[in-house]
């Protein structure tokens, strides 16, 4: 599965968006809110989108930590 990894920005001087987010590991965004997405790469075996360099669909091991789409 290809993911993305993006800056989220927590709000200027508000602390508690920051530390929710640091302790869960979560942080909830308003419905059409638009982030810029940085990279994509493989949640498996963390090649860059761009590169390419795993087959398709991906052997490698799946991480303790991927994204899971259905939540």
């Amino acid at each position: 599965m290809w993911v993305g990894a993006a800056l989220v920005g927590m709000g200027q001087g508000d602390t508690r968006r920051a530390e929710h987010a640091a302790r869960t590991g979560r942080h909830v965004l308003p419905v059409g809110t638009r982030i810029e997405v940085l990279e994509v790469y493989c949640s498996r075996c963390r090649v860059p989108y761009s590169e390419r360099a795993c087959a398709w669909p991906c052997g490698g091991a799946a991480l303790r930590n991927a994204v899971n789409p259905s939540g």
